[in-house]
């Protein structure tokens, strides 16, 4: 490869080699053996797509690991020799393995570390699984069956320098859902969400579906959690500790009832979506939201009814609904149009600048690229508050509960409300027309973001009409519908739901 002159980036070619093509960049590899470029495939094993479908990381490796073809011959023998060395480094790197798990959590983003996977195997699965390969199981691993265990509500690992059980020492504003529910914190349960005591009156709503999509059975737990807390509680967390936050609401749902052309089952889920955020925002506790990672779209929208918001510094937050053809329906429109309102009444000042900062955060999917930028957003206001922890991200929410509930009052339900009216939307509709004609957007952007504006501006009426809450709830509800029963948008979430990726029709 030298002598013909392969020598990586600076040549242009090296063990890879790009090359624009019709659809944009496409690789090559260089074959060791032929000594000639090939086209680069991505690699498909029946392991790995099992795999996909299951959000516990333990439930995952034990898919992957159970396949017999190449992704998981590949997987086990990488990972049988990263674990191996894990377990004989042990006494000379760290004084407990829940220091190693640490770091390879805080450090590298594994979402488990190497004892907690080998417990997800089990301990004598690999075991037996190293004898097969002929490899000497190492002593640490013959005097135990697992590395964790709770006993009487306490966590505890194993030692195996001293072949003794310790109870795992964590800081007291660390919560660990899984320990709460296996020592019966655990309420409710459903399919996709539990109800759960946070302790001290504090009731905590965890998602746990695919993703952390939302469902119809979570927005009426949510509900059932609001009504609990109000009953039983001093408020409520909305949180969990899975990979991320929430994706938003199940596309998935929609897209079944888009093509058995069910509307009537659509317009139940969105009325059932904007009741559910209702409930949080006027509930009689306080409610806060504790959002990390990713929460796009209807995850969103129920962070932005939460009375106050507590989010982990590395969030992901944005209404991304326009990217399958869609537009806020669960109250997003219609909370940025309020907090516009509120905006202008504060400042004493024109409305419009408020209204299209939130009409250009809707119609260009505009995401968050860290929790402080959800301020200039909008998406925070003052008194919401950043935990840099993320362990300690469900206690600081469930702190904040506790100093709210002193003397919480919910707010009064928005009823007199000026709009801003046709000309604002006009205008709007006018920077989109650029936009098309720039070749910036598609024909089908600037409708969706038309019927964005509308909303937003509360329908075709004259500036300063007086609306309510409800008024603009029930626009949304219409808007959504008008493009459920537009081909682009079914042709959107057709192909989001298929390659993951936006389509711009």
């Amino acid at each position: 490869m030298v002598e013909a002159g392969l020598l990586g980036d600076k040549s242009k070619r090296g063990f890879y080699r790009k090359e624009k093509g019709k659809d944009g960049s496409e690789l090559f590899y260089f074959d060791l053996a032929s000594k000639e470029y090939k086209p680069a495939q991505k690699p498909k094993f029946p392991c790995t797509k099992e795999a996909r479908s299951l959000d516990d990381p333990g439930e995952r490796l034990r898919s992957v690991l159970a396949g017999d073809d190449k992704g998981a011959q590949f997987a086990w023998r990488n990972l049988r020799d990263t674990l191996l060395y894990a377990v004989q480094c042990l006494p000379e790197i760290a004084d407990s393995i829940i220091d190693v798990d640490n770091a390879m959590r805080w450090g590298f983003s594994w979402e488990i570390g190497p004892f907690a996977m080998l417990d997800a195997i089990g301990v004598d699965a690999f075991n037996k699984r190293l004898a097969s390969d002929g490899i000497a199981v190492p002593e640490a691993l013959q005097a135990v069956s697992s590395f964790y265990r709770l006993e009487a509500g306490q966590e505890q690992a194993f030692d195996p320098e001293k072949g003794a059980w310790q109870p795992v020492q964590r800081h007291p504003a660390e919560i660990r859902l899984d320990i709460l529910k296996r020592s019966g914190g655990e309420i409710v349960k459903t399919d996709n969400a539990s109800l759960l005591d946070l302790g001290d009156g504090v009731f905590g709503l965890e998602f746990h579906s695919k993703m952390n999509s939302i469902s119809p059975d979570m927005l009426e737990l949510l509900q059932q959690a609001v009504r609990r807390a109000e009953n039983d509680g001093v408020g409520l967390v909305l949180g969990n500790q899975g990979a991320l936050f929430s994706a938003g609401a199940n596309l998935g749902v929609l897209g079944m009832a888009l093509a058995t052309r069910n509307i009537e089952a659509v317009r139940g889920a969105v009325r059932g979506f904007q009741q559910a955020s209702m409930a949080l925002k006027y509930a009689r506790v306080p409610v806060v939201a504790a959002p990390f990672n990713v929460a796009l779209g209807g995850a969103c929208e129920l962070s932005l009814h939460a009375t106050a918001i507590n989010a982990h510094s590395e969030t992901y937050m944005g209404l991304v609904e326009v990217g399958v053809g869609l537009l806020p329906a669960g109250g997003g429109c219609k909370e940025m149009t309020l907090r516009a309102v509120e905006q202008a009444q504060l400042y004493q000042t024109d409305i419009s600048p408020f209204l299209f900062k939130s009409f250009e955060n809707i119609g260009m999917a505009k995401v968050s690229t860290s929790a402080a930028e959800l301020f200039d957003l909008g998406y925070l206001r003052r008194g919401d508050r950043i935990s840099a922890n993320l362990d300690r991200l469900l206690d600081d929410a469930k702190q904040m509960v506790l100093a709210l509930a002193r003397g919480h009052q919910p707010p009064q339900r928005a009823k007199q409300l000026p709009a801003p009216g046709r000309d604002v939307a006009a205008s709007m509709k006018t920077r989109l027309w650029n936009l098309q004609q720039g070749g910036f957007i598609s024909a089908y952007d600037a409708v969706v973001g038309g019927t964005i504006a509308e909303i937003l501006c509360g329908g075709d009426i004259p500036a300063g009409t007086l609306i309510s809450e409800d008024y603009l709830l029930e626009l949304e509800q219409e808007g959504f519908l008008s493009l459920c029963g537009n081909p682009q948008t079914a042709q959107r979430i057709e192909h989001m739901l298929k390659t993951g990726k936006p389509l711009r029709n």
